[in-house]
């Protein structure tokens, strides 16, 4: 499934579906840990927002961690009345793991459109050639096609025959030249 498309289809379906886990993990912050007074296991649900954030929006999801991490130790210092030293790692790892995979996920984008850049231009170096040759060979195979012709009827000398090769001949060297231009563009653009 091309996720791009659904970007383009519903350009709005990545923030609402961020804002609907962030109002949810709100909500289990609010409701798991005041009214059953537990901490830990619900706040595993906060990363699957931070993943998907960090994913969908790379770095920008520590923003969203930060968040998280601060209304999580808000609510057990509300709670207990001291800063418990959990809290602050738990509010800490969810920044660092978001800031995590939103690099990394950053770094694959970027990979790839970098690749998907080179592909174009390979595209368009493979197109450009094609254009290149293709009149030189194909006149090249029809003067050659005719000179046989002529020496097969008896109709070109010896020294016809070596004039029209050599003629053939040049048109080769065209081609070669027209490669060897491209192939030197191809290799001053892929080193800078």
């Amino acid at each position: 499934m091309d996720f791009s498309e659904i970007d383009r289809k519903y350009p709005w379906g990545k923030p609402v579906i961020v804002a609907a886990l962030i109002a949810l993990s709100v909500a289990l912050e609010v409701v798991v840990h005041i009214h059953f007074n537990t901490a830990v296991a619900y706040t595993h649900i906060f990363y699957l927002v931070i993943a998907l954030t960090g994913i969908w929006y790379y770095r920008k999801a520590a923003v969203i961690a930060l968040v998280f991490g601060l209304i999580h130790i808000g609510v057990d210092y509300w709670m207990t009345g001291v800063l418990d030293p959990a809290a602050v790692v738990r509010a800490a790892m969810f920044v660092i793991v978001a800031y995590v995979i939103g690099a990394l996920s950053e770094s694959s984008d970027r990979y790839y459109q970098e690749r998907e850049e080179k592909h174009r231009a390979l595209v368009g170096f493979v197109e450009e050639v094609r254009l290149r040759i293709k009149g030189p060979i194909r006149t090249m195979q029809e003067d050659l096609a005719g000179i046989c012709r002529r020496v097969e009827r008896g109709e070109m000398e010896n020294d016809a025959v070596a004039a029209a090769l050599e003629e053939q001949i040049a048109h080769a060297e065209k081609v070669v030249a027209s490669l060897r231009e491209l192939q030197q563009g191809v290799i001053e653009e892929h080193r800078s």
